[in-house]
């Protein structure tokens, strides 16, 4: 009888076409067992496993998790330690082979509770046949007047800023971290007076942006700034190597490094990726490892993720000279910026307060609140 192990990820084609890919490679060498790859927008994503969790269905073996969300899943027992399942060999080699510091960020209490398949973090994005990027801004304070000498609407905006729910979080926590400050890691508050100059900062540039643009998520940014030539520039943004492959306004795509600020140094641009977990109910669970190991393999990783839009964590990956030609060089673009990553908070309850934190500034981004109630919100909020 054939095993069937149920795996859930959000939806787009960096976060499902590689999967499928390599469930149906997969199943060509393991006939006995079947990955079932179900992918849902972001907000439902995020619902639908919690949901199915905390209630124990066991709809979900094997689930695609952004790192905020190791400790509450973890403490709460939802998820099944690789410690538990790997040598420590095994692990040890993941680590090493890991672009960093993807494997540690899914590393809680000496237990990890994921396997890095997908690394980024925020960089600058830029059209390169529209402006010059040589002389794009170093700094957030530089920002404001760069954009200022290219705004000339509705022909032409300063910039797009990814600010749309959970986005302006990591958004404003990456310019926190970038001024040395690393808010909600040992109690539910941050710098007042932080916050309250990162987000003077964004108010100023939201006079820049495209008319509802704050509720874009990346990819609307990207296939905007892909198809129309009225923006050209987003200081801050998670990147994603599936929209730098196809025609030429695809490959005039370039990162560049986000925006520090004076006397601050270079930025600390926030992590992203997606690790591979395995549910507490999985009941076939030498599968699940077996099919985790595959998908986290230099092989597969190599071979499978970057011909099906899919963004790999294997280090031996982003130093590919082949692969980084045919997308614009992607990874060594982004790989200093993977340098200098902040990871965000991992505590319990972590996750859904990045969510009320983005619900209090889409509020302030929608200018239907103001700063100072803004920074009660976030000061206070969970």
């Amino acid at each position: 009888m054939k095993s069937i192990l149920s795996g859930i990820t959000w939806k787009n084609p960096r976060g499902y076409n590689p999967l499928v890919a390599s469930a149906e490679l997969w199943g060509e060498m393991r006939p006995n067992v079947q990955v079932k790859w179900q992918q849902l927008p972001w907000i439902d994503f995020e619902q639908a496993v919690l949901s199915s969790l905390e209630n124990a269905e066991g709809k979900y073996d094997l689930i695609m998790l952004d790192h905020p969300w190791v400790g509450t899943l973890s403490s709460r027992g939802w998820l099944r330690s690789y410690n538990d399942l790997l040598t420590p060999s095994q692990i040890g080699a993941i680590r090493q082979g890991t672009v960093p510091p993807s494997f540690e960020s899914y590393e809680v209490d000496g237990n990890v509770w994921a396997l890095p398949v997908d690394a980024a973090c925020h960089s600058a994005l830029a059209r390169s046949d529209l402006v010059d990027l040589a002389q794009l801004p170093q700094t957030w304070q530089e920002v404001h007047q760069w954009s200022a000498s290219h705004h000339d609407p509705p022909h032409r905006y300063g910039l797009v800023l990814s600010l749309n729910s959970v986005l302006g979080t990591c958004l404003f926590l990456s310019m926190m971290a970038s001024l040395g400050e690393r808010p909600y890691t040992t109690q539910q508050s941050c710098s007042r007076a932080a916050a309250c100059k990162v987000l003077g900062i964004l108010e100023e540039l939201l006079e820049f942006v495209p008319p509802d643009s704050t509720h874009w998520g990346p990819w609307d940014i990207y296939e905007h700034v892909i198809e129309h030539d009225d923006v050209a520039y987003c200081p801050s943004i998670f990147a994603y190597v599936n929209y730098f492959v196809g025609g030429p306004r695809q490959q005039a795509l370039r990162l560049g490094l986000c925006p520090g600020f004076q006397d601050h140094g270079l930025a600390s641009p926030i992590l992203g990726g997606v690790g591979l977990g395995i549910a507490t109910t999985c009941q076939h669970v030498e599968e699940a490892v077996d099919y985790a190991l595959f998908l986290a393999s230099d092989a597969v990783q190599r071979d499978v993720f970057p011909v099906h839009d899919g963004q790999p964590a294997s280090l031996s990956v982003w130093r590919n000279l082949d692969i980084n030609q045919r997308c614009g060089n992607f990874y060594n673009d982004l790989a200093p910026g993977m340098t200098r990553a902040y990871t965000r908070p991992r505590n319990p309850g972590f996750h859904a307060l990045e969510l009320e934190i983005g619900q209090a500034l889409q509020q302030f981004f929608d200018r239907k609140q103001g700063l100072e109630r803004t920074l009660h919100d976030i000061y206070a909020t969970g």
